[in-house]
């Protein structure tokens, strides 16, 4: 995997300048505000990262701060935990995320029921289309049942062995898997 200097530079520059620092204390307003002066050296930082397909040790460690969700603030269930993790290691990631949705959309590994998480394939538009089918069926005096399940916390149950053993499945490059455990590994709280 390459990065480029352009790229680099246009993650910088959206950079929501709002949001909170992580545990390695780099701003996003400074990351932004300095953007021209650090492209090349985080370009650097990029490249030995996926070279030795491991985080520099600041990237493994996240502050965890408590976000009240809905309800009582007195109630502690009503909160959820969020990671404050480093910013420039969430420009990496969106690179890795690219990456891996660029290799799935070439080689049409997407299941054409796929909805969400994918553009032009929004949640909402899944709903306007199982709506017009179940309208069909009515229309044609068919009959439908359905079941409803909530996958909200879904993702917190991934098993990284499954996640991995996958993306090995689907051909994903080697080093950026390789990349993806250091990630997932030996992360500090």
């Amino acid at each position: 995997m390459e990065f480029n200097d352009f790229s680099i530079h246009n993650a910088l520059d959206k950079l929501n300048i709002y949001k909170s620092l992580g545990p390695d204390g780099l701003h996003p307003r400074i990351l932004h505000e300095t953007r021209n002066v650090i492209l090349v050296p985080l370009r650097i930082i990029f490249e030995a990262s996926m070279r030795m397909k491991q985080l520099p040790t600041d990237w493994i460690n996240a502050n965890i701060c408590a976000v009240h969700k809905k309800g009582n603030k007195s109630d502690l269930s009503n909160y959820r935990p969020i990671s404050l993790t480093s910013i420039a290691c969430k420009i990496i990631e969106g690179f890795i995320r690219d990456y891996i949705m660029k290799h799935f959309t070439d080689n049409n590994l997407f299941n054409n029921n796929q909805y969400g998480f994918l553009k032009g394939r929004s949640t909402m538009l899944q709903l306007l289309r199982i709506m017009d089918k179940w309208t069909e069926w009515l229309e044609s005096g068919g009959q439908i049942n359905v079941i409803y399940a909530d996958f909200e916390k879904a993702f917190n149950e991934v098993s990284h062995k499954l996640l991995i053993r996958k993306l090995r499945y689907y051909k994903v490059n080697e080093s950026i898997i390789l990349w993806i455990e250091s990630f997932l590994c030996n992360r500090k709280q």
